[in-house]
């Protein structure tokens, strides 16, 4: 308690500076469509039978018209193509991730977005596993996963004592649950189909409208996750399964423009994609006879965002980069400790996150001139830097104390995180703690390994010194007072 009151450790903090205009969307809003598959909607593909048989695409209209300002990658595969598997790997930037995987600790684009001070809210009939749900603050998602008794249930988990999910959303959300059955009730089978879907969009959709208008200062990432296409495959069929995505294309446009308007990013994906094995036959994805052809691996990844750059990306990309990609978009540099996916440069700039082990100041120079020099922080974000060039970063702490390195060139190709360490003497246990420390950084980071200022040993030295210097003091009170009165 002593110790707390007489070397209080600051918190830390960010410095913002932005060297080119950026425009950072106010959240986003992640659609991922249980069982799309890319070949039956991007017209560059043509979607074939596991007999060689050329399928028939769906007909779109939304989908097209919201890729024409949008980046759209066209070679996007899963790596585990089934619904557990493909969601964790979304939302860890692992191929391997499990449910299990994504509970780990700064494993998920969930915890670097809390970090950030961002709400996450999910709206889930599929891809609801518990380590996906407790990642979330509130949580809406169908218990039984099924169509005839659909039960939507609304969980929380208190993240963050400082944010808290608003009352007013939360009671939002249970009204929604209450009306989910409602949708389902059509003894047409293809409507109880769409009428799953729609719920899931109608509620994404209430969302954004209530955010917009009652916290319109607060970002947050909105995921949902819709689960008619992926039965429709299994249960009706490939005509069935077109039927069913052409219907989602109807109700897509609305969610679409509400991001649009409240400037936040938009993304459809999927978690996997669906096969069949002849025109007419029910479909899958998750058996090895299945799992290798290119309509369940391939899934779509359309974006928008202000400053993503419309258009067709081609080349090779995994669900593993969707992590890095998403989070670039969002301007957040930092990354889950495990991910292995790399960025998709979709924006014309990229950024740079400085850390320090304790305040000072830190100086960003391209070609020996110097862009920016802000001071007084321990952490420094600098937006809008322009890709394929290289920079210098140097850095003295206001203290005075040395750090391992004073300066860092790089060349920058996508975001990036640098962490200077302070410069100390090591200790066998010194060396094990940090060690930990590294293991709890993002892996985006580039990381110093010496005792910082407020690092254990000092700790441990100020206490020691403390604590004798108490019981020296009391020991001259203690022979004053037997000399007073002895």
């Amino acid at each position: 308690m002593i110790f707390s009151a007489v070397f209080p450790v600051p918190a830390s903090a960010l410095t913002e500076v932005e060297v080119n205009p950026v425009n950072t969307p106010d959240g986003a809003v992640v659609l991922i469509v249980d069982g799309l598959s890319a070949p039956f909607i991007y017209p560059e593909l043509t979607p074939h039978a596991l007999d060689g048989t050329p399928l028939e695409n769906a007909r779109l209209e939304n989908i097209p018209e919201i890729g024409k300002n949008s980046a759209r990658i066209l070679e996007f595969r899963a790596p585990q193509t089934f619904t557990e598997g493909g969601h964790s790997v979304l939302v860890t930037g692992n191929p391997s991730a499990d449910s299990e995987f994504v509970s780990f600790k700064d494993a998920n684009i969930f915890d670097v977005l809390h970090s950030e001070g961002y709400l996450c809210i999910a709206v889930m009939e599929k891809g609801d596993s518990w380590s996906i749900c407790a990642e979330q603050d509130a949580v809406l998602r169908d218990e039984n996963n099924s169509l005839k008794k659909m039960e939507i249930v609304l969980a929380q988990y208190e993240h963050s004592q400082d944010n808290p999910v608003p009352s007013g959303l939360l009671q939002l959300m249970e009204e929604k649950a209450d009306l989910a059955p409602g949708y389902v009730t059509s003894k047409e089978t293809g409507e109880k189909y769409n009428g799953y879907n729609r719920w899931g969009i109608e509620t994404a959709c209430a969302v954004v409208e209530y955010m917009a208008k009652n916290r319109p200062g607060q970002k947050y990432l909105l995921t949902v996750n819709v689960g008619a296409i992926d039965m429709s495959g299994h249960y009706r069929g490939n005509y069935g399964y077109i039927d069913c995505i052409e219907n989602l294309d109807s109700e897509l446009l609305s969610l679409y423009k509400l991001c649009e308007k409240n400037n936040l990013a938009f993304v459809l994906t999927s978690d996997h994609g669906m096969a069949f094995s002849a025109d007419g036959s029910k479909g899958g994805h998750q058996s090895e006879k299945y799992s290798v052809s290119d309509e369940a691996q391939m899934v779509p990844l359309i974006v928008y965002a202000q400053d993503v750059e419309s258009g067709v990306i081609r080349g090779e990309f995994g669900q593993e980069d969707f992590a890095p990609t998403l989070l670039g978009i969002l301007d957040v540099p930092d990354r889950p400790r495990f991910t292995q996916g790399e960025q998709i440069l979709l924006t014309g700039h990229v950024n740079l996150k400085v850390k320090l082990p304790e305040k000072g100041s830190v100086e960003l120079r391209k070609d020996g001139k110097v862009i920016s020099s802000p001071g007084n922080d321990d952490q420094f974000l600098f937006l809008g830097l322009e890709p394929e060039n290289s920079y210098a970063v140097g850095a003295v702490l206001n203290s005075g104390n040395s750090l391992e390195e004073k300066e860092k060139e790089f060349s920058l190709k996508t975001d990036s995180v640098i962490e200077f360490g302070s410069k100390g003497a090591k200790t066998k246990e010194s060396e094990s703690s940090l060690e930990g420390a590294k293991e709890e950084t993002s892996s985006a980071g580039v990381f110093g390994d010496g005792d910082s200022i407020f690092g254990r040993n000092s700790t441990h030295l100020i206490g020691y010194f403390l604590i004798g210097a108490i019981n020296l003091a009391g020991f001259f009170i203690i022979m004053k007072i037997l000399k007073k009165h002895g």
